[in-house]
């Protein structure tokens, strides 16, 4: 060992401190980089002389120790500090930050992945969402019925303002409470055409029948119509709601008496299913539109008040079509109803009549109504059933479908039969035909004042575009519609590490896997260990910038003690070759 020895040695002390200097600097030049990790520097000692290893204590000797003179400093590792940074709020939707462990992922553009912490992302001209050197952030998309698809990642896409969707009501449900005292349903309501309105094929022939011609009818003075003739009902009413007008074309041939009966029976919404309890035995007519023997209609709705019908004076109402001679708004037919009960009643027994809003696959909306009846009072509970109706199917019955609900002897709900109404939307461009559930499990069967009826939910919606959307803490990305409709639009994923430290760190903010890094790990946020996610707000640099200034002062002083040394090793050198003059 000589003086030359302390020359290198102060060399490695200021190489090791200038190295410390460069960290430092670094650390402070990125003071304001978001998502920044500072570096530390830690320096080990260099290789030993030894000039004796010491020697062990005996009897008459306590012992010496080893004799070594090191070489100076170098280098020993450079750590990053991966912990969070504070978030700042930026009020930038796309902006999003990481609170825990986890990296964002991108895709460059060789097809491989790298990871940051920087989550400062904006959009294209293609709505996907980018880092700041354009590179496409990494997550789970979705499927047609915007279900996030989990384990491809995917580049993300908020298409703001492009996506126009629609949701098909399938399922509606309703609440509220059937009057269980109320009067059990015994009569329905009945219609038949005034007797001077008694139709006749020819002058003085037979009654008109189902199979007379519409162009052969006769009212005792002229013929009623002419090919090309619209009868329109105009003014019916069904249960204090007025029906939407329906009108009937008569064709140039083969458009019969028969016809306009089954006609009518379909646009008045009369149910006729065989389901229907039968009360001939007691003198009440099935339900349905009849001809009779001398030639009139008879329409017979179905049990319960509210499926009175109501055809005023005018109801039915013909026009002069193409080709035709008739008047405008005459009136062929004229209906009276046989009022048969005390209370000038001409429907019988506890029922209520509620509508709600559903929508078909295109986003139309259309109106449905539910009829509730009192249909009987067993000893083991009461007995409704449901009657649907909707103007919107297509195939001008208004009849959609029936279905009995049972309660128990406690009013409680048991079951529902036959819950699945069906709409027909042939011709329309919609999805045809229309199934909805209808959940009734939250009905009572208590005995109340009135009954009280009311849609709680349907899962359809009208047709809307995409106009905003968030991020949360999930990371899915939920996009909100004009119709009020939500749904999924994708999912920022993260990916983890066993060892962010031994990530390699690259320009822009990015890092790449490394061979002490392990592989990357894809989680969701807040699974398995993984962040959480902050949308308008970023991470900010975790440089403490007080440290970096003492580690600064710290730095310095090494470098100019060590240049010392060497100052000091030069003069001592200097000294010993004045010895030689």
């Amino acid at each position: 060992m000589g003086l030359t020895s302390s020359l290198f040695a102060g060399l490695s002390g200021m190489k090791t401190n200038e190295f410390a200097m460069d960290v430092i600097g670094h650390n402070i030049a990125n003071v304001n980089t978001r998502s920044f990790k500072s570096s530390r520097s830690l320096f080990q000692s260099q290789f030993y002389s030894t000039f004796s290893f010491g020697s062990a204590p005996s009897g008459s000797v306590g012992g010496s120790n080893p004799l070594q003179v090191g070489t100076g400093s170098t280098i020993g590792s450079v750590t990053r500090d991966f912990s969070g940074g504070a978030p700042e709020t930026t009020g930038n939707k796309t902006d999003l930050a990481i609170q825990g462990q986890g990296v964002f992922i991108v895709a460059k553009p060789n097809g491989s992945n790298a990871y940051t912490r920087d989550g400062s992302f904006r959009f294209n001209a293609e709505n996907y969402l980018l880092s700041a050197d354009g590179y496409f952030l990494q997550g789970y998309g979705t499927d047609s019925e915007f279900n996030i698809v989990e384990g491809t990642l995917t580049n993300l896409r908020i298409p703001v303002g492009e996506i126009t969707t629609a949701s098909t009501t399938s399922y509606a449900q309703f609440s509220g409470d059937l009057n269980a005292g109320g009067e059990v349903a015994s009569l329905r309501p009945v219609l038949t055409s005034d007797a001077s309105h008694t139709f006749t094929n020819g002058n003085g022939g037979p009654a008109a029948d189902a199979s007379t011609l519409l162009t052969d009818l006769y009212d005792g003075v002229t013929d009623m119509f002419a090919d090309g003739n619209v009868i329109t009902l105009a003014e019916a009413n069904k249960g204090g709601a007025n029906l939407l007008a329906e009108e009937f074309i008569i064709g140039t041939t083969g458009t019969t008496y028969g016809h306009f009966a089954a006609w009518l029976e379909d646009v008045l919404g009369i149910n006729t299913s065989s389901d229907l309890p039968d009360l001939t035995a007691t003198g009440v007519d099935p339900p349905g539109v009849t001809i009779e023997a001398d030639g009139s209609l008879k329409a017979v709705g179905n049990l319960g008040e509210k499926n009175e019908i109501v055809l005023a004076d005018g109801a039915i109402t013909a026009s002069q079509g193409s080709g035709a001679t008739l008047p405008p708004n005459t009136l062929p037919f004229r209906f009276t109803s046989n009022i048969v009960d005390s209370d000038d009643r001409a429907a019988l027994g506890e029922s209520i009549r509620t509508s709600f809003k559903a929508y078909d696959s295109l986003g139309n909306d259309m109106d449905v109504y539910i009829t509730m009846t009192l249909e009987s009072t067993p000893n083991d509970g009461a007995v409704w059933r449901y009657y649907a109706e909707s103007a919107e199917d297509t195939d001008f019955d208004r009849v959609v479908g029936t279905g009995t609900i049972k309660f128990d002897n406690s009013g409680n709900f048991l079951e529902a039969s036959d819950r699945n109404i069906t709409i027909d939307h042939t011709n329309t461009g919609a999805a045809t035909p229309q199934t909805i559930t209808l959940d009734l499990s939250r009905m009572d069967g208590y005995a109340m004042a009135s009954s009280a009826m009311s849609l709680l939910s349907q899962d359809g919606f009208m047709a809307g575009t995409l106009q905003d959307f968030s991020i949360g803490s999930d990371g899915v990305i939920v996009g909100s519609f004009t119709n009020g409709l939500t749904r999924n639009l994708g999912q920022v994923v993260m990916a983890t590490f066993r060892n962010y430290e031994g990530l390699v760190a690259q320009a822009d903010n990015l890092y790449v896997a490394g061979p002490n890094s392990g592989d990357a790990i894809i989680k969701k946020p807040l699974e398995l260990g993984a962040g959480s996610i902050n949308s308008a707000a970023l991470e900010l640099s975790n440089v403490d910038l007080s440290r970096e200034f003492i580690n600064l002062i710290i730095s310095s002083t090494g470098f100019s003690a060590s240049s010392r040394v060497i100052q000091t090793s030069d003069q001592l050198l200097n000294e010993l070759m004045m010895l030689t003059r």
